[in-house]
């Protein structure tokens, strides 16, 4: 199970997030550190998990998926709940 930074851009004035966090959501886990991204837990690749979430944006939106491995992490401000999940799925 590999765990992928999603970082988006909706560009469209009035964009629905709605179907695109769903998507997000419906994976093996996640963790929503910050407005525009998620960490996602998936048994997809990087590029699988664009294509998905290309199903659920317009084509002048901005994604970038990254994959983590968990070494050297730091954060600030978020919460004792997120940094837990991190610890646990990096």
């Amino acid at each position: 199970m590999a765990v992928h930074w999603v970082n988006y851009d909706l560009n469209k004035s009035g964009q629905d997030y709605t179907k695109l966090i769903e998507y997000l959501k419906s994976h093996n886990g996640w963790a929503k550190p910050l407005k525009s991204s998620f960490f996602v837990a998936t048994s997809l690749t990087a590029g699988q998990l664009r294509d998905g979430i290309k199903q659920h944006i317009d084509s002048n939106d901005d994604v970038v998926v990254v994959g983590v491995g968990g070494k050297g992490w730091a954060t600030y401000g978020l919460s004792d709940e997120l940094n837990k999940w991190l610890k646990d799925n990096l």
